[in-house]
């Protein structure tokens, strides 16, 4: 039996997949932010201050809701990094589920697949590991052996 894999201890696991997350809620973030000082500006410019110009406006709506604004952008950092957390729980059994399947391609024997207790898709370790206890029954014949050749093509019967 597989021991439980220990505390993960990268940052990113995934790196396209994360970092293409991180992306995807700091630009929400950031859009947030800038529709949210549109707003407040328009909001200063049509009912406090009509007659003002926009530049006065804008700078007015800086001093005003700063606090805001800083806390806003502080928060940047706490989204994205509880984000990466989150996505540590998908990201890491299909990277451990990838990492097995080259295993047995190359013909290394390979324990049992388990997940940390919260990871997502526990079903899919409990299948997979079903499924390899049928083949191993079956005697199924070693994963490297196939159809096809060392070049990925199916032999000739010449």
């Amino acid at each position: 039996m597989a021991t439980i894999p220990a505390k993960r201890s990268r940052t990113l696991v995934d790196s396209e997949v994360q970092g293409s997350l991180v992306r995807r809620v700091a630009l929400h973030w950031v859009v947030f932010f800038v529709c949210n000082t549109i707003a407040l500006t328009f909001w200063i410019r049509l009912f406090e201050q009509p007659d003002a110009d926009w530049g006065q406006t804008f700078g007015d709506t800086i001093r005003r809701f700063l606090p805001f604004f800083v806390i806003t952008v502080a928060l940047i950092p706490a989204f994205v990094w509880d984000t990466l957390k989150l996505s540590h729980r998908f990201a890491g059994p299909i990277l451990r589920l990838r990492n097995t399947l080259k295993d047995i391609k190359a013909g290394r024997a390979v324990a049992p697949l388990k997940f940390r207790d919260n990871d997502f898709w526990q079903e899919m370790a409990c299948h997979f590991n079903d499924v390899m206890r049928l083949r191993d029954a079956d005697g199924q014949p070693n994963p490297v052996e196939s159809d096809t050749d060392e070049t990925g093509r199916e032999p000739s019967n010449a």
